[in-house]
């Protein structure tokens, strides 16, 4: 038992020690990697070589103590006054990972100092790995200027951060400020552009120093404070909602808030209505009628330009309003106006309807109708004249019958 339980052990062991070489040899070819770079003399060929195979060039000048970051790598350049004030150009990599301790990992790749080693670089291409090439011109009195090659663009970075909240809780009608702080860490100046999704529940605008804007500039490592004006509409749906910010430039960046739309119970209300004096009557061909209505803002905020939409039965009809608009009726109020109806002498007897609506800015009320029954004026006019020969016949024949004696 004894020598199968060592057995195992010593498996165990073995196979530790396996995985351990092997997580050792990655670290170190990473690190070799990391490392290795390639100076070649800068000739126009090779600078034809990047041109036909499509890679991206950029022109950066960069002065003492300063550093540009170019995907994983960094290139700085400083002045060491403890020797002489001695310029060097030191070429660095990072890993991207933090470690335990929450710090990057940094790498250097090659440092260049002096007048007469950073001055040969002027005729040397720089490769810190296969696809980003470097050639450094010193121009003196602390500057230079880098001419970069690159496959993919490691000169564009646009970063955007917040301080909301990440969830909002918004009301109908109600107004929020979303601070921004956008940042452009790569290493060329940007125009970048500032969109918004669009709804037709919310509106939005962009303010930077109360100047309403919708582009904003950066140069390398600058970052400016920009307010998203975020205004949510009074109708509203109440419920859950997403607001996306997008902020773009050769490379971009996005902010999605979700936030919920709460009912506002304190909301005014906009409510008319109106009520005819009667919903029935008669007049005759050729009359006129007048009906008295009354408009009542039934609401809890004043309403304005008030009137009425009507819609007459037949063309030939004229309606009239007393007041065709009304400048002002406050809440809980209301006016009266009157609407006469002229009915046309040829109009045939029978029911017509009237359509009637009140209407203000934003509101209106439901239709209601008007029944009007004409009586023809024409049987009228036959009945008098049926009467007036009865009643000259009757009386002809009386005078006939007993006028003799």
């Amino acid at each position: 038992m004894k020598s199968k339980f060592l057995k195992v052990q010593n498996k165990r062991a073995t196979l530790l020690s396996v995985f351990l070489f092997i997580f050792l040899f990655s670290r170190l070819t990473c690190l070799a990697t990391a490392v290795s770079t390639e100076i070649i003399n800068k000739n126009e060929s090779q600078i034809d070589n990047f041109n036909d195979k499509g890679w991206l060039e950029e022109c950066i000048n960069l002065s003492t103590d300063e550093k540009i970051e170019l995907g994983n790598y960094i290139i700085s350049y400083n002045c060491d006054f403890q020797k002489n004030g001695t310029d060097f150009i030191e070429l660095v990599t990072f890993n991207q990972k933090v470690d335990i301790e929450g710090s990057e990992k940094l790498y250097q790749l090659k440092s260049f100092s002096g007048p007469k080693e950073i001055g040969e670089l002027k005729n040397k291409i720089i490769f810190l790995n296969s696809s980003i090439a470097v050639n450094v011109n010193d121009k003196g009195a602390g500057k230079l200027k880098l001419k970069i090659w690159s496959k993919t663009d490691v000169f564009s970075k646009i970063n955007m951060s917040t301080t909301a909240p990440e969830f909002l809780l918004i009301s109908q009608g109600e107004t929020v400020n979303i601070p921004l702080k956008i940042n452009n860490s790569g290493c060329i100046e940007e125009l970048v552009r500032l969109e918004a999704s669009k709804s037709e529940f919310y509106t939005h605008k962009f303010t930077y120093e109360d100047y309403r804007i919708n582009k904003i500039k950066l140069n390398p490592n600058e970052t400016k404070d920009v307010n998203v004006e975020l205004k949510i509409d009074n109708d509203c749906t109440p419920g859950e909602h997403n607001f996306t910010i997008n902020v773009s430039g050769r490379s971009s960046t996005v902010l999605i808030f979700p936030f919920i739309v709460e009912e506002n119970s304190s909301k005014s209300i906009e409510k008319l209505a109106i009520q005819l004096s009667k919903v029935y009557v008669s007049g005759k061909a050729g009359s006129e009628i007048v009906v008295p209505v009354r408009i009542f803002n039934s609401g809890d905020v004043d309403l304005k330009d008030i009137g009425l939409d009507i819609k007459s039965p037949v063309d030939s009809w004229e309606i009239y309003v007393s007041k065709k608009k009304i400048d002002l009726i406050k809440s809980k109020e209301y006016e009266t106006v009157d609407l006469t109806i002229r009915i046309p002498s040829e109009t045939e007897s029978g029911d017509y309807f009237v359509s009637i609506k009140g209407v203000a800015y934003n509101v209106e009320t439901e239709e209601t109708k008007l029944r009007v029954n004409v009586k023809s004026q024409s049987n009228s006019a036959w009945t008098g004249i049926t009467i007036i020969v009865l009643v000259v016949t009757g009386l002809f024949f009386a005078y006939k019958k007993y006028g003799r004696r």
